[in-house]
């Protein structure tokens, strides 16, 4: 009981989840060309720039399709 009792008062230690697993863009710390489009992504410390690359291409293209009235 004492065990018990003594377990209790002790303050409950939750663990730390662990740090999240983020990809640094690499790409986005090149030099800016004017003949490349960019999007703006959200970072913690405010905005980055990254090149338009093939996926957001397939995207626009899904998302004006998609937009089109059939």
């Amino acid at each position: 009981m004492s065990l018990l009792l003594e377990r209790l008062r002790q303050p409950l230690a939750i663990p730390k989840s662990p740090p999240a697993l983020v990809r640094e863009y690499s790409e986005a710390r090149g030099w800016m060309c004017l003949e490349v489009r960019y999007y703006a992504a959200k970072q913690e410390t405010g905005f980055t720039l990254i090149p338009w690359d093939d996926y957001m291409n397939q995207v626009e293209a899904a998302l004006t399709s998609a937009a089109e009235p059939s």
